[in-house]
């Protein structure tokens, strides 16, 4: 880091360093610690607690239950009852986490070589299927997405043994190889169709009874002129960001981070379902979307959002991207290297700001913790106090040097330069 020479007296007006610390504030986020360094990487799930091949992990939505974390597996079918499969990780990342497996008596359709999850905040989560036919018709295309009720009295314990199919309360077939999934709120869900090489919007309407099979009120639109291409094998995350509205997408085939407005495009085109009656399926023209990165990414998977920061695994060489999404351009932050070659798959931070990820062929979860610093406490003795202000003062002053931490500490508004105005801005700390 460069340093440049402090001047006798401090001139600017505090209003003006209010200002400029506000503006410092507003952009911290606890992910940008992870690019330090000081980061814990610990196993949390092995194949003992029921891992197969798993590919995707979300939290719990819903209040009471957000140290719930839900692990898809791909699995493998044969039959009705070798699909896919979920572990359910209890109090997460906690000493006392403990592990579920569950496997439905019809995951072999409803969870056909299982590729992604999201939950909803009213309780229901939804599967996608890395398949062509959910039948194993090597001539059909009867393939979508599955919707579940993840009440742990229904979900892979009702309709287990009986006529009826399964716990499963809906599902839509007009997607194969779909490769991402993310909730829209209620029963809406998004889904990365592999096959149309298109992104859908998938409104299960009202579910039908446990076990049945009336898809009826479902609608489905297709966004085709945003043009996506899978990579056979690997998941294709998306994510939308609560603060824009945007849907974040990793579109793994094109090695690039796509976004689109949910929002945008028109009817086009009355599409004529394959399989099944619907109450509507579209196409639709004129979306909304940009590439957020085309470059620097070989095989992107797993995706997730954290306040401004978004976060994209690389499945080749296991990086995890971090990008700056309040910026336009959005700009590469930097990288957490994991050393995972053809690995990681899903991706998902936790509430309160840990990092966690699945490892496909491994049959691993891990958890990433950073140990946090309070930039601007350039000593690093957990305060901001007068003697902070006096050591990044002298640094400036060329009067003392500074390790890589206290360099770290000491640039408070992350422009690369120890200078004076990050001298004024541990003033600003210390007084408030």
């Amino acid at each position: 880091m460069k340093k440049s020479r402090l001047p006798k007296t401090f001139s600017l007006a505090i209003t003006l360093i209010n200002l400029l610390f506000v503006s410092f504030l507003q952009s911290q986020n606890i992910i940008d610690s992870f690019l330090i360094g000081n980061n814990t990487t610990t196993l949390m799930g092995t194949y003992s607690d029921g891992l197969r091949t798993p590919r995707d992990l979300d939290f719990h939505k819903v209040a009471g239950r957000q140290n719930e974390l839900w692990v898809i597996n791909q699995n493998n079918t044969g039959s009705r009852n070798h699909g896919g499969s979920t572990v359910t990780y209890y109090n997460a990342g906690q000493d006392s986490q403990w592990a579920e497996y569950r496997r439905d008596s019809w995951s072999g359709h409803f969870m056909h070589t299982a590729s992604a999850i999201a939950i909803s905040e009213n309780g229901t989560f939804a599967n996608t299927l890395d398949c062509q036919d959910a039948n194993n018709n090597t001539t059909g295309y009867f393939s979508g997405s599955t919707l579940w009720d993840s009440d742990t009295s229904v979900y892979a314990r009702v309709h287990q043994n009986d006529s009826w199919l399964g716990s499963h309360i809906d599902m839509i077939h007009q997607s194969p190889y779909s490769e991402g999934i993310a909730s829209a709120g209620g029963n809406v869900y998004w889904l990365f169709d592999g096959f149309h090489n298109a992104i859908c919007k998938y409104d299960f309407g009202v579910p039908h009874q446990q076990g049945g099979d009336d898809h009826s009120d479902g609608r489905v639109w297709r966004h085709s002129d945003l043009s996506v291409d899978r990579q056979p094998g690997l998941s294709s995350h998306m994510e939308i960001d609560p603060v824009s509205g945007w849907l974040y997408i990793a579109d793994t085939g094109n090695e690039r981070i796509l976004r689109m407005d949910p929002n945008s495009g028109t009817i086009a085109q009355n599409l004529n379902p394959y399989g099944e009656p619907l109450q509507g399926y579209w196409r639709m023209s004129g979306t909304d979307w940009n590439v957020v990165a085309d470059s620097g990414l070989t095989n992107p998977t797993g995706l997730d959002i954290y306040e401004d920061r978004l976060l994209v695994s690389d499945y080749a060489n296991g990086d995890i991207i971090v990008y700056d999404i309040s910026q336009d351009p959005v700009v590469e932050l930097g990288r957490i290297a994991t050393g995972l070659s053809n690995e990681i798959m899903g991706l998902k931070v936790s509430p309160e700001g840990d990092i966690w990820y699945v490892c496909s062929n491994a049959n691993e979860l891990y958890q990433i913790t950073v140990t946090v610093i309070l930039v601007g406490d350039v000593n690093g003795d957990g305060l901001y106090t007068i003697m902070d202000v006096v050591l990044c003062a002298q640094f400036v002053m060329g009067l003392s040097e500074m390790d890589e931490d206290e360099l770290y500490r000491s640039d408070v508004n992350y422009d690369g330069d120890i200078d004076v105005l990050d001298v004024l801005l541990i003033v600003d700390l210390v007084i408030n």
